[in-house]
């Protein structure tokens, strides 16, 4: 078995992130790109490729508690996502007015290469996932918050089974205002 692979379907293929340079390169280019930055870590600097580094390593680790991936389309890299427990993320969920249940895990997904958007494969790669953390992860359910105007996603995510619970204020800030977002959820 290949662990590197976390899940794959014909022509996509998630797999570990890999700590090396190339790989924060990548990450470094796709947060950077506008069609990225508008719904990404808004009030934050750009990131650099030390950034990029410190943020992602030690999600690259066999054991880390948020896995690092990259998506592949026909072997080639065109984004990148993570999953994990929201048990490690509890405190930041009360924060937001909302409670995960144990066994409940979640997810951040970007399609990096904009020559990919709209083709679907956000929506496949978030299938693949959540196959993947039901399977292998035994979720009992997956959920994730994404802001109320990332209109892109929140189709995305409908169209992978995720269904909107609730509006909630999210931690992170867009020019030092809380985000509104959604709390969606597939079980």
């Amino acid at each position: 078995m290949n662990i590197e692979v976390v899940a794959e379907d014909a022509d996509l293929r998630i797999r570990r992130m890999r700590d090396e340079t190339a790989e924060y390169e990548l990450m470094v280019t796709w947060r950077n790109s506008p069609h990225v930055r508008e719904h990404w870590d808004y009030d934050l600097p750009p990131l650099t490729l030390d950034s990029a580094i410190a943020e992602y390593r030690e999600d690259t680790a066999v054991d880390a508690g948020s896995i690092a991936c990259i998506i592949e389309l026909d072997a080639r890299p065109i984004g990148f996502c993570q999953f994990y427990s929201w048990d490690a993320y509890a405190a930041e969920l009360r924060e937001s007015g909302v409670e995960a249940q144990p066994g409940w895990w979640g997810i951040d997904i970007l399609i990096g290469d904009p020559d990919v958007i709209n083709r679907g494969i956000g929506t496949k790669a978030v299938r693949l996932l959540v196959d993947h953390l039901r399977t292998e992860r035994v979720a009992v359910a997956v959920a994730l918050l994404t802001t109320i105007d990332n209109h892109r996603a929140i189709r995305t995510y409908e169209k992978a089974g995720f269904v909107k619970q609730r509006r909630v204020l999210d931690t992170e800030t867009r020019h030092g205002q809380r985000l509104e977002c959604w709390w969606m959820v597939t079980e």
